[in-house]
Protein backbone atom coordinates (compact mmCIF):
# COMPACT_ATOMS: atom_id res chain seq x y z
CA UNK A 1 0.00 0.00 0.00
CA UNK A 2 1.40 3.21 -0.67
CA UNK A 3 2.23 5.68 1.89
CA UNK A 4 -0.04 8.07 1.40
CA UNK A 5 -3.10 5.63 1.61
CA UNK A 6 -1.45 4.26 4.93
CA UNK A 7 -1.09 7.83 6.55
CA UNK A 8 -4.92 8.40 5.79
CA UNK A 9 -6.12 5.12 6.70
CA UNK A 10 -4.16 4.89 10.17
CA UNK A 11 -4.88 8.52 11.11
CA UNK A 12 -9.13 7.06 10.50
CA UNK A 13 -8.34 3.98 13.21
CA UNK A 14 -5.99 6.00 15.67
CA UNK A 15 -9.38 6.62 18.10
CA UNK A 16 -10.49 3.05 17.62
CA UNK A 17 -7.18 1.35 18.43
CA UNK A 18 -6.93 3.69 21.78
CA UNK A 19 -10.44 2.21 22.61
CA UNK A 20 -9.48 -1.36 21.64
CA UNK A 21 -6.57 -0.70 24.11
CA UNK A 22 -8.94 0.59 26.91
CA UNK A 23 -11.00 -2.14 26.10
CA UNK A 24 -8.15 -4.91 27.58
CA UNK A 25 -6.34 -2.58 30.45
CA UNK A 26 -8.51 0.11 33.23
CA UNK A 27 -4.90 2.22 33.42
CA UNK A 28 -5.32 4.42 30.95
CA UNK A 29 -1.11 5.04 30.86
CA UNK A 30 -1.02 1.32 29.74
CA UNK A 31 -3.69 1.62 27.22
CA UNK A 32 -1.88 4.59 25.28
CA UNK A 33 1.64 2.70 25.56
CA UNK A 34 -0.64 -0.67 23.95
CA UNK A 35 -2.40 1.62 21.25
CA UNK A 36 1.08 3.12 19.97
CA UNK A 37 2.25 -0.55 19.42
CA UNK A 38 -0.93 -1.22 18.16
CA UNK A 39 -0.75 1.59 16.09
CA UNK A 40 2.79 1.28 15.21
CA UNK A 41 2.32 -2.97 14.13
CA UNK A 42 -0.64 -2.42 11.73
CA UNK A 43 0.77 1.00 10.11
CA UNK A 44 3.92 -1.12 9.11
CA UNK A 45 1.48 -4.16 8.04
CA UNK A 46 -0.32 -1.77 6.01
CA UNK A 47 2.53 -0.58 4.47
CA UNK A 48 3.63 -4.33 2.89
CA UNK A 49 -0.31 -5.22 2.04
CA UNK A 50 -2.25 -4.85 -0.92
CA UNK A 51 -6.03 -5.40 -1.54
CA UNK A 52 -7.22 -6.31 2.08
CA UNK A 53 -10.87 -7.41 1.51
CA UNK A 54 -11.68 -6.80 5.46
CA UNK A 55 -9.61 -3.97 6.42
CA UNK A 56 -11.82 -4.17 9.98
CA UNK A 57 -10.83 -8.05 10.70
CA UNK A 58 -7.20 -7.68 9.35
CA UNK A 59 -6.96 -4.74 11.88
CA UNK A 60 -8.12 -6.46 15.04
CA UNK A 61 -6.24 -9.83 14.08
CA UNK A 62 -2.98 -7.48 14.71
CA UNK A 63 -4.63 -5.87 17.42
CA UNK A 64 -5.21 -8.99 19.36
CA UNK A 65 -2.24 -10.89 18.41
CA UNK A 66 -0.05 -7.52 20.15
CA UNK A 67 -2.43 -7.27 22.77
CA UNK A 68 -1.29 -11.18 23.54
CA UNK A 69 2.10 -10.17 23.04
CA UNK A 70 2.29 -7.29 25.38
CA UNK A 71 0.11 -9.52 28.09
CA UNK A 72 2.37 -12.44 28.01
CA UNK A 73 5.70 -10.68 27.82
CA UNK A 74 7.08 -12.82 25.09
CA UNK A 75 9.15 -11.59 22.70
CA UNK A 76 7.50 -9.13 20.23
CA UNK A 77 7.33 -10.73 17.17
CA UNK A 78 5.28 -8.71 13.75
CA UNK A 79 2.37 -8.47 13.59
CA UNK A 80 1.84 -10.49 10.17
CA UNK A 81 2.98 -13.75 11.96
CA UNK A 82 1.02 -16.21 13.53
CA UNK A 83 -1.95 -14.30 13.69
CA UNK A 84 -5.04 -16.02 15.75
CA UNK A 85 -8.19 -16.69 12.98
CA UNK A 86 -10.70 -14.51 13.17
CA UNK A 87 -13.46 -14.55 10.51
CA UNK A 88 -13.58 -11.69 7.81
CA UNK A 89 -17.09 -10.75 8.98
CA UNK A 90 -16.06 -9.38 12.29
CA UNK A 91 -16.59 -5.95 13.19
CA UNK A 92 -13.25 -4.12 14.68
CA UNK A 93 -15.45 -2.33 16.72
CA UNK A 94 -17.54 -4.98 17.99
CA UNK A 95 -15.27 -6.83 20.63
CA UNK A 96 -14.23 -2.95 22.48
CA UNK A 97 -18.36 -2.53 22.97
CA UNK A 98 -18.78 -6.16 24.42
CA UNK A 99 -15.83 -5.82 26.61
CA UNK A 100 -15.98 -5.70 30.22
CA UNK A 101 -13.20 -2.68 30.79
CA UNK A 102 -15.23 -0.47 28.21
CA UNK A 103 -18.52 -0.79 30.02
CA UNK A 104 -16.45 0.38 33.15
CA UNK A 105 -14.87 3.07 31.28
CA UNK A 106 -18.36 4.31 30.25
CA UNK A 107 -19.20 3.75 33.51
CA UNK A 108 -17.12 5.49 34.91
CA UNK A 109 -17.18 8.89 31.83
CA UNK A 110 -20.70 9.50 33.97
CA UNK A 111 -18.94 10.38 36.91
CA UNK A 112 -17.21 13.31 35.04
CA UNK A 113 -18.56 16.91 35.51
CA UNK A 114 -21.03 17.21 32.86
CA UNK A 115 -18.71 19.28 30.94
CA UNK A 116 -15.98 17.63 31.42
CA UNK A 117 -18.02 14.42 30.12
CA UNK A 118 -19.21 16.31 26.83
CA UNK A 119 -15.74 17.09 25.90
CA UNK A 120 -14.73 13.59 26.76
CA UNK A 121 -17.14 11.79 24.35
CA UNK A 122 -16.41 14.34 21.69
CA UNK A 123 -12.86 13.97 21.48
CA UNK A 124 -12.87 10.48 22.34
CA UNK A 125 -16.21 8.77 20.73
CA UNK A 126 -17.12 11.39 18.09
CA UNK A 127 -12.99 11.93 17.31
CA UNK A 128 -13.40 15.76 17.51
CA UNK A 129 -10.53 17.89 17.76
CA UNK A 130 -9.43 20.05 20.45
CA UNK A 131 -9.89 22.71 18.10
CA UNK A 132 -13.73 21.49 16.91
CA UNK A 133 -14.46 21.28 20.89
CA UNK A 134 -13.93 24.37 21.84
CA UNK A 135 -15.80 25.94 18.95
CA UNK A 136 -18.50 23.84 19.79
CA UNK A 137 -18.50 24.40 23.11
CA UNK A 138 -17.53 27.99 22.54
CA UNK A 139 -14.52 27.14 25.27
CA UNK A 140 -10.43 28.29 24.78
CA UNK A 141 -8.86 25.12 23.25
CA UNK A 142 -6.50 25.31 26.47
CA UNK A 143 -9.69 25.25 28.35
CA UNK A 144 -10.46 22.35 26.71
CA UNK A 145 -6.79 20.67 27.10
CA UNK A 146 -7.00 20.96 30.61
CA UNK A 147 -10.52 19.22 31.14
CA UNK A 148 -9.08 16.37 29.07
CA UNK A 149 -6.40 16.37 30.96
CA UNK A 150 -8.00 16.19 34.21
CA UNK A 151 -10.72 13.60 32.70
CA UNK A 152 -8.03 11.26 32.12
CA UNK A 153 -6.96 11.40 35.70
CA UNK A 154 -10.05 11.12 36.97
CA UNK A 155 -11.03 7.77 34.82
CA UNK A 156 -7.31 6.15 35.80
CA UNK A 157 -8.63 6.87 39.44
CA UNK A 158 -12.29 5.52 38.72
CA UNK A 159 -10.98 2.42 36.32
CA UNK A 160 -9.14 1.20 39.46
CA UNK A 161 -11.72 1.61 42.02
CA UNK A 162 -14.57 -0.61 42.57
CA UNK A 163 -17.74 1.15 42.91
CA UNK A 164 -20.53 -0.35 45.44
CA UNK A 165 -24.28 0.09 45.74
CA UNK A 166 -25.71 2.13 48.76
CA UNK A 167 -28.41 0.37 51.08
CA UNK A 168 -30.88 2.24 48.72
CA UNK A 169 -29.61 0.74 45.61
CA UNK A 170 -30.62 -2.06 47.46
CA UNK A 171 -33.74 -1.31 49.52
CA UNK A 172 -34.78 1.94 48.15
CA UNK A 173 -37.36 4.32 50.38
CA UNK A 174 -40.83 5.82 49.82
CA UNK A 175 -41.89 8.96 51.09
CA UNK A 176 -45.93 9.25 51.74
CA UNK A 177 -47.68 12.04 53.35
CA UNK A 178 -46.14 14.63 51.12
CA UNK A 179 -47.08 17.90 51.16
CA UNK A 180 -46.65 21.91 52.09
CA UNK A 181 -46.73 24.11 55.72
CA UNK A 182 -47.19 27.92 53.26
CA UNK A 183 -48.55 28.33 50.21
CA UNK A 184 -48.35 25.93 47.16
CA UNK A 185 -47.13 27.47 44.14
CA UNK A 186 -48.92 27.24 39.87
CA UNK A 187 -46.86 23.30 39.77
CA UNK A 188 -48.50 22.15 43.01
CA UNK A 189 -46.13 20.92 45.97
CA UNK A 190 -43.66 18.51 47.39
CA UNK A 191 -45.87 15.74 46.46
CA UNK A 192 -45.85 16.74 42.67
CA UNK A 193 -42.16 17.22 42.40
CA UNK A 194 -41.22 14.02 44.62
CA UNK A 195 -43.95 11.90 42.82
CA UNK A 196 -41.38 9.93 41.24
CA UNK A 197 -39.52 7.02 43.38
CA UNK A 198 -36.15 7.94 42.52
CA UNK A 199 -36.68 11.35 42.73
CA UNK A 200 -37.65 10.24 46.22
CA UNK A 201 -34.55 8.81 46.70
CA UNK A 202 -32.35 11.43 45.70
CA UNK A 203 -33.78 13.38 48.30
CA UNK A 204 -33.51 10.67 50.73
CA UNK A 205 -29.63 10.52 50.19
CA UNK A 206 -28.67 13.92 50.82
CA UNK A 207 -30.99 14.60 53.98
CA UNK A 208 -28.40 13.01 57.15
CA UNK A 209 -25.34 13.93 55.18
CA UNK A 210 -24.68 16.24 52.01
CA UNK A 211 -23.23 14.27 48.88
CA UNK A 212 -22.13 15.34 45.61
CA UNK A 213 -24.22 13.89 42.56
CA UNK A 214 -21.32 10.78 42.63
CA UNK A 215 -21.95 10.07 45.58
CA UNK A 216 -25.73 10.34 45.30
CA UNK A 217 -25.42 7.75 42.24
CA UNK A 218 -23.33 5.50 44.57
CA UNK A 219 -25.90 5.29 46.83
CA UNK A 220 -28.43 4.50 44.62
CA UNK A 221 -26.31 2.58 42.19
CA UNK A 222 -27.94 4.41 39.11
CA UNK A 223 -25.98 6.46 36.98
CA UNK A 224 -24.92 9.59 37.61
CA UNK A 225 -26.64 11.55 34.77
CA UNK A 226 -29.81 10.72 35.56
CA UNK A 227 -29.51 11.81 39.14
CA UNK A 228 -27.60 15.31 37.61
CA UNK A 229 -31.23 15.99 36.02
CA UNK A 230 -33.54 15.15 39.13
CA UNK A 231 -31.04 17.18 41.07
CA UNK A 232 -31.33 19.81 38.86
CA UNK A 233 -35.19 20.30 39.11
CA UNK A 234 -34.94 19.87 42.84
CA UNK A 235 -32.58 22.75 43.40
CA UNK A 236 -34.07 25.03 41.52
CA UNK A 237 -37.00 24.73 43.30
CA UNK A 238 -35.82 24.85 46.64
CA UNK A 239 -36.18 21.13 47.68
CA UNK A 240 -32.02 21.00 47.52
CA UNK A 241 -28.95 23.50 48.64
CA UNK A 242 -25.88 23.23 46.91
CA UNK A 243 -23.14 23.87 49.49
CA UNK A 244 -19.69 25.75 48.91
CA UNK A 245 -18.14 21.99 48.75
CA UNK A 246 -20.20 21.24 45.75
CA UNK A 247 -22.41 18.96 47.98
CA UNK A 248 -26.45 18.74 48.15
CA UNK A 249 -28.37 18.92 50.98
CA UNK A 250 -32.21 18.35 51.13
CA UNK A 251 -34.22 21.10 52.07
CA UNK A 252 -37.36 18.93 52.85
CA UNK A 253 -38.60 17.90 56.40
CA UNK A 254 -38.46 13.97 56.93
CA UNK A 255 -40.53 12.44 59.40
CA UNK A 256 -38.84 9.28 60.30
CA UNK A 257 -40.86 6.48 62.47
CA UNK A 258 -38.65 6.12 65.80
CA UNK A 259 -39.59 4.13 68.35
CA UNK A 260 -38.34 6.37 71.64
CA UNK A 261 -40.67 9.05 69.45
CA UNK A 262 -43.78 7.41 69.40
CA UNK A 263 -43.65 5.85 72.90
CA UNK A 264 -43.24 9.79 73.82
CA UNK A 265 -46.11 11.00 71.93
CA UNK A 266 -48.14 7.93 73.46
CA UNK A 267 -47.41 9.65 76.83
CA UNK A 268 -47.77 13.39 75.94
CA UNK A 269 -50.93 13.64 73.47
CA UNK A 270 -53.37 12.39 75.38
CA UNK A 271 -52.39 13.89 78.75
CA UNK A 272 -51.99 17.05 77.45
CA UNK A 273 -55.30 17.01 74.94
CA UNK A 274 -57.07 16.10 78.06
CA UNK A 275 -55.68 19.23 80.30
CA UNK A 276 -56.32 21.49 77.57
CA UNK A 277 -59.99 20.50 76.50
CA UNK A 278 -61.28 20.67 80.77
CA UNK A 279 -58.51 23.68 81.08
CA UNK A 280 -59.29 26.02 78.10
CA UNK A 281 -61.62 24.93 75.67
CA UNK A 282 -64.46 23.39 77.16
CA UNK A 283 -65.01 26.17 80.25
CA UNK A 284 -65.26 28.86 77.39
CA UNK A 285 -67.33 27.43 75.06
CA UNK A 286 -70.10 25.92 77.37
CA UNK A 287 -70.52 29.70 78.28
CA UNK A 288 -71.36 30.40 74.70
CA UNK A 289 -74.88 30.30 74.28
CA UNK A 290 -76.16 33.11 71.55
CA UNK A 291 -74.88 33.66 68.19
CA UNK A 292 -73.28 37.30 67.57
CA UNK A 293 -75.33 39.61 65.20
CA UNK A 294 -72.81 39.77 62.79
CA UNK A 295 -72.43 35.83 62.21
CA UNK A 296 -74.72 33.84 60.01
CA UNK A 297 -74.96 30.46 60.80
CA UNK A 298 -76.55 27.40 58.79
CA UNK A 299 -79.90 27.00 60.63
CA UNK A 300 -78.69 29.02 63.54
CA UNK A 301 -76.91 25.97 64.91
CA UNK A 302 -74.57 27.54 67.49
CA UNK A 303 -72.90 23.79 67.03
CA UNK A 304 -70.91 24.88 64.05
CA UNK A 305 -70.09 27.81 65.34
CA UNK A 306 -68.16 26.11 68.24
CA UNK A 307 -66.37 23.57 65.70
CA UNK A 308 -64.73 26.74 64.56
CA UNK A 309 -63.97 27.99 67.86
CA UNK A 310 -62.02 25.25 68.55
CA UNK A 311 -59.69 26.06 65.64
CA UNK A 312 -59.28 29.59 66.17
CA UNK A 313 -58.87 29.06 70.21
CA UNK A 314 -55.96 26.74 69.07
CA UNK A 315 -54.07 29.69 67.04
CA UNK A 316 -53.78 31.06 70.84
CA UNK A 317 -51.80 27.83 72.27
CA UNK A 318 -49.58 28.68 69.09
CA UNK A 319 -49.15 32.34 69.94
CA UNK A 320 -48.43 31.60 73.80
CA UNK A 321 -45.32 30.33 72.14
CA UNK A 322 -44.81 33.06 69.33
CA UNK A 323 -42.60 31.64 66.88
CA UNK A 324 -43.20 32.57 63.43
CA UNK A 325 -41.57 29.60 61.39
CA UNK A 326 -42.76 31.01 58.26
CA UNK A 327 -39.14 33.10 58.38
CA UNK A 328 -37.84 29.43 57.28
CA UNK A 329 -40.62 29.19 54.01
CA UNK A 330 -38.45 28.66 50.54
CA UNK A 331 -40.20 31.50 48.21
CA UNK A 332 -39.97 29.06 44.65
CA UNK A 333 -39.97 29.97 41.25
CA UNK A 334 -43.77 28.96 40.39
CA UNK A 335 -44.74 31.65 43.18
CA UNK A 336 -44.70 28.81 45.68
CA UNK A 337 -43.74 29.72 49.41
CA UNK A 338 -43.73 26.67 51.85
CA UNK A 339 -41.90 24.34 53.95
CA UNK A 340 -41.69 21.32 52.00
CA UNK A 341 -42.15 17.75 54.38
CA UNK A 342 -42.88 14.23 53.76
CA UNK A 343 -42.77 11.50 55.65
CA UNK A 344 -40.62 8.24 55.38
CA UNK A 345 -43.37 5.39 55.01
CA UNK A 346 -42.09 2.66 56.49
CA UNK A 347 -43.40 -0.13 58.63
CA UNK A 348 -42.52 -0.05 62.21
CA UNK A 349 -41.35 -2.92 63.97
CA UNK A 350 -43.26 -2.06 67.28
CA UNK A 351 -46.19 -1.98 68.66
CA UNK A 352 -47.91 1.18 67.37
CA UNK A 353 -51.57 0.16 67.87
CA UNK A 354 -54.02 3.18 68.85
CA UNK A 355 -57.67 3.54 68.31
CA UNK A 356 -58.95 4.78 65.11
CA UNK A 357 -55.37 6.73 64.74
CA UNK A 358 -56.81 7.99 61.30
CA UNK A 359 -59.52 10.40 62.89
CA UNK A 360 -56.68 12.79 64.08
CA UNK A 361 -55.35 13.68 60.62
CA UNK A 362 -56.29 17.27 59.57
CA UNK A 363 -55.60 19.80 56.72
CA UNK A 364 -55.52 23.15 57.16
CA UNK A 365 -55.58 26.07 57.92
CA UNK A 366 -56.29 26.97 54.43
CA UNK A 367 -56.88 30.95 53.73
CA UNK A 368 -58.40 31.45 49.90
CA UNK A 369 -59.39 35.49 49.01
CA UNK A 370 -60.25 37.86 46.43
CA UNK A 371 -60.78 41.35 46.54
CA UNK A 372 -60.65 42.51 43.03
CA UNK A 373 -63.46 43.25 40.01
CA UNK A 374 -65.94 44.16 42.38
CA UNK A 375 -65.19 41.55 44.52
CA UNK A 376 -64.28 41.41 48.30
CA UNK A 377 -64.54 37.88 49.98
CA UNK A 378 -61.41 36.23 52.37
CA UNK A 379 -62.21 32.53 53.22
CA UNK A 380 -60.65 29.99 56.01
CA UNK A 381 -61.37 26.30 55.96
CA UNK A 382 -60.12 23.67 57.52
CA UNK A 383 -60.43 19.83 56.74
CA UNK A 384 -60.60 17.07 59.09
CA UNK A 385 -62.04 13.24 59.77
CA UNK A 386 -65.94 15.07 60.46
CA UNK A 387 -66.26 17.56 57.80
CA UNK A 388 -67.13 14.91 55.05
CA UNK A 389 -64.79 16.31 52.32
CA UNK A 390 -62.38 15.31 50.19
CA UNK A 391 -59.53 16.90 48.20
CA UNK A 392 -57.88 18.93 50.65
CA UNK A 393 -56.20 22.52 49.60
CA UNK A 394 -56.18 21.23 45.72
CA UNK A 395 -60.11 20.98 45.68
CA UNK A 396 -60.15 24.51 47.87
CA UNK A 397 -61.21 26.40 45.14
CA UNK A 398 -61.16 30.24 44.85
CA UNK A 399 -64.22 30.12 42.10
CA UNK A 400 -66.05 28.11 44.24
CA UNK A 401 -66.15 31.05 46.58
CA UNK A 402 -66.39 33.53 43.88
CA UNK A 403 -69.86 31.91 42.81
CA UNK A 404 -70.81 31.17 46.06
CA UNK A 405 -70.47 35.28 46.76
CA UNK A 406 -72.30 36.08 43.43
CA UNK A 407 -74.91 33.76 44.76
CA UNK A 408 -75.46 35.77 47.85
CA UNK A 409 -75.61 38.92 45.81
CA UNK A 410 -78.23 37.40 43.43
CA UNK A 411 -75.68 37.57 40.16
CA UNK A 412 -75.62 33.82 39.88
CA UNK A 413 -79.02 33.01 37.95
CA UNK A 414 -80.17 29.83 37.84
CA UNK A 415 -79.63 29.28 33.64
CA UNK A 416 -78.04 26.84 31.42
CA UNK A 417 -75.13 28.76 31.41
CA UNK A 418 -74.88 28.33 35.05
CA UNK A 419 -75.75 24.98 35.28
CA UNK A 420 -72.34 24.05 36.13
CA UNK A 421 -71.89 25.84 38.46
CA UNK A 422 -74.77 25.33 40.41
CA UNK A 423 -73.89 21.44 40.24
CA UNK A 424 -70.26 22.26 41.58
CA UNK A 425 -71.53 24.03 44.93
CA UNK A 426 -74.02 21.47 45.31
CA UNK A 427 -71.57 18.74 44.94
CA UNK A 428 -69.29 20.28 47.23
CA UNK A 429 -72.65 20.64 49.86
CA UNK A 430 -71.22 25.02 49.92
CA UNK A 431 -74.86 25.39 48.65
CA UNK A 432 -78.30 22.93 49.79
CA UNK A 433 -80.74 22.58 47.84
CA UNK A 434 -84.41 21.85 49.72
CA UNK A 435 -87.92 22.36 48.66
CA UNK A 436 -87.89 26.42 49.33
CA UNK A 437 -84.76 26.39 46.76
CA UNK A 438 -81.62 26.92 48.11
CA UNK A 439 -79.63 27.62 51.08
CA UNK A 440 -75.63 28.59 52.05
CA UNK A 441 -74.33 26.07 53.76
CA UNK A 442 -70.88 27.99 55.02
CA UNK A 443 -71.01 30.23 58.24
CA UNK A 444 -71.12 33.69 56.72
CA UNK A 445 -69.30 36.95 58.67
CA UNK A 446 -69.82 40.13 58.56
CA UNK A 447 -66.60 41.58 60.01
CA UNK A 448 -63.24 39.04 59.73
CA UNK A 449 -61.79 41.32 63.08
CA UNK A 450 -64.70 41.06 64.74
CA UNK A 451 -64.20 36.98 64.06
CA UNK A 452 -60.42 36.84 65.42
CA UNK A 453 -61.47 39.88 68.26
CA UNK A 454 -64.51 37.29 69.50
CA UNK A 455 -61.74 34.59 69.98
CA UNK A 456 -60.65 34.59 73.81
CA UNK A 457 -57.03 34.63 75.12
CA UNK A 458 -55.30 31.86 76.63
CA UNK A 459 -54.82 32.17 80.43
CA UNK A 460 -51.32 32.07 81.94
CA UNK A 461 -51.54 28.48 83.65
CA UNK A 462 -52.63 27.25 79.76
CA UNK A 463 -49.44 29.31 77.91
CA UNK A 464 -47.22 27.69 80.84
CA UNK A 465 -48.91 24.06 79.97
CA UNK A 466 -48.58 25.10 76.13
CA UNK A 467 -44.70 25.53 76.99
CA UNK A 468 -44.46 22.53 78.75
CA UNK A 469 -45.96 20.60 75.79
CA UNK A 470 -43.78 22.36 73.17
CA UNK A 471 -40.30 21.24 75.74
CA UNK A 472 -41.40 17.62 75.01
CA UNK A 473 -42.37 17.68 71.69
CA UNK A 474 -39.29 19.29 70.60
CA UNK A 475 -37.42 16.60 72.44
CA UNK A 476 -39.18 14.08 70.79
CA UNK A 477 -38.98 15.79 67.24
CA UNK A 478 -35.22 15.87 67.25
CA UNK A 479 -34.49 12.55 67.56
CA UNK A 480 -32.52 11.24 64.26
CA UNK A 481 -32.46 14.50 63.01
CA UNK A 482 -30.15 16.28 60.74
CA UNK A 483 -28.35 19.22 62.22
CA UNK A 484 -29.44 21.93 59.45
CA UNK A 485 -32.96 20.78 60.66
CA UNK A 486 -32.94 21.63 64.09
CA UNK A 487 -33.75 25.03 64.19
CA UNK A 488 -36.96 24.30 62.28
CA UNK A 489 -37.63 22.11 64.19
CA UNK A 490 -37.28 24.06 67.27
CA UNK A 491 -39.57 26.35 65.96
CA UNK A 492 -41.76 24.32 65.29
CA UNK A 493 -42.14 22.36 68.07
CA UNK A 494 -42.85 25.81 69.80
CA UNK A 495 -46.45 25.56 68.42
CA UNK A 496 -46.90 22.01 68.89
CA UNK A 497 -49.92 22.48 70.98
CA UNK A 498 -52.06 24.26 68.79
CA UNK A 499 -52.05 21.01 66.49
CA UNK A 500 -53.78 19.09 69.00
CA UNK A 501 -56.82 20.55 67.66
CA UNK A 502 -58.51 17.17 66.41
CA UNK A 503 -57.39 15.44 69.37
CA UNK A 504 -59.12 18.10 71.13
CA UNK A 505 -62.25 17.94 69.05
CA UNK A 506 -62.89 14.44 70.26
CA UNK A 507 -62.31 14.90 73.83
CA UNK A 508 -64.70 18.01 73.36
CA UNK A 509 -67.53 15.20 71.35
CA UNK A 510 -66.48 12.65 74.27
CA UNK A 511 -67.49 15.22 76.88
CA UNK A 512 -70.36 16.37 75.01
CA UNK A 513 -69.46 19.86 74.44
CA UNK A 514 -69.36 19.69 70.51
CA UNK A 515 -72.31 17.35 68.61
CA UNK A 516 -71.78 15.50 65.12
CA UNK A 517 -72.47 17.69 62.75
CA UNK A 518 -75.22 16.21 60.15
CA UNK A 519 -74.37 14.29 56.91
CA UNK A 520 -75.35 17.75 55.04
CA UNK A 521 -73.58 20.26 57.92
CA UNK A 522 -70.82 18.08 57.56
CA UNK A 523 -69.40 19.32 53.87
CA UNK A 524 -69.79 22.55 55.17
CA UNK A 525 -67.98 21.97 58.40
CA UNK A 526 -65.54 24.40 60.06
CA UNK A 527 -65.84 26.97 57.01
CA UNK A 528 -66.39 30.79 57.15
CA UNK A 529 -66.59 33.42 54.29
CA UNK A 530 -65.59 36.44 55.23
CA UNK A 531 -67.75 39.58 53.72
CA UNK A 532 -66.21 42.71 54.65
Amino acid sequence: MKKQDADKLISSYIKKLFRFAMSRLSKIDEAEELAAEVTFQVYTSLLKQDNIENLDGYIYRIAKNVYANYIGGRKQITAVDGLEYVPDSRDFTQEIIESESYGILRREITYLSKLQREIIVLHYFHDKRVKEIATLLSLNENTVKWHLACSRKELILGMEKTRTTGTLGTEPIRLCNMGHCGCSGSKGDTADFLAKVITQNIAYAAYHQPRTINEIAEELGINPIFVEDEVSVLEENGYMDKLKNGRYRTNIRIYEPNETRHRIYREIEPKYTKLFAEKFFAPILETITEIPEWLHIPDNDINLMKWCLVCFMSHKLIAANGCDYSKYYIKRPDGGDYIAFAVLDVKPDWDTSEADPDIYWSCGDMGRNNFSNGIWWKSWQFDCCWTGRTGGWRDNLNEDFDKICFWLKNQLPETTANAESYARLLEKGYLIKNSDGYKCNLILCDSERKWLEYIPEATEEIKDLSCQYAAEVEKAELIGQPEHMHELIKCQSKNAAGYLHTRVMKALLDMGVLKMPTKEQAKGLCTIMFMG
